[in-house]
């Protein structure tokens, strides 16, 4: 069985972990099916050997890029060695991060936030990526379906201040919207990033909207 390395980048508001797990649970749970998986706290333990692993994401984090850890340096250069040989998915932080390391620049969204259903729009780049293509992971073909290549906009869950403001050099943007237009993006074969919640259901979009309503 392929196995995934999940680097959880921060922990969620305790009212919503003791309902449904942390951030790292999240991803497991929509894994599982497909593949084993290991959660590792990036920001507080060492992080293992990639050999035994055949894919690598980052989750989202109430951190920000745009301050800086040492540990942030770290996970990104951790994520990129592993992108010369296996996939690699950022997500929101995660998102933002392999940006700022791949030399694309990330700052506080001065539209504000952008959280909830919201709707984005995928490029032709993007209709036509394996990311979005229909069925389990790893079972795109590199064509667009007729279905996906109808299908332009997709509703998808956000909870994000900062934003990707400006795309690394060789990047392709696969989908934007006019609050954060950079949605997501690929480099090469390997890397993929998207500032949506793919791992995000109804209930829990709504426990974090509620836990920070203020």
């Amino acid at each position: 069985m392929r196995r995934v390395l999940i680097l959880q980048a921060g922990t969620t508001d305790p009212a919503v972990r003791s309902r449904f797990g942390d951030y790292g649970d999240w991803f497991a749970r929509v894994v599982a099916p497909h593949a084993g998986c290991r959660v590792v706290r990036a920001w507080e333990e060492k992080l293992p050997d990639l050999a035994g692993f055949d894919g690598v994401l980052m989750t989202g984090s109430p951190r920000s890029v745009t301050e800086p850890e040492p540990w942030m340096d770290d996970a990104a250069g951790s994520m990129l060695d592993a992108a010369r040989t296996r996939p690699v998915l950022g997500v929101c932080f995660g998102h933002q991060l392999l940006a700022r390391a791949l030399g694309g620049r990330v700052e506080r969204n001065p539209r504000g936030r952008e959280a909830g259903t919201s709707e984005v729009s995928l490029t032709d780049d993007g209709v036509a990526d394996p990311l979005f293509a229909p069925g389990p992971p790893g079972t795109g073909s590199g064509r667009p379906s007729n279905a996906v290549a109808a299908r332009r906009t997709l509703l998808v869950q956000q909870t994000h201040e900062d934003h990707v403001a400006e795309l690394p050099p060789g990047a392709t943007l696969l989908a934007t919207n006019a609050m954060s237009p950079i949605q997501a993006f690929a480099v090469g074969d390997a890397v993929r990033c998207v500032q949506f919640h793919p791992e995000m259901d109804a209930e829990r979009s709504r426990a974090l909207a509620e836990a920070r309503r203020e």
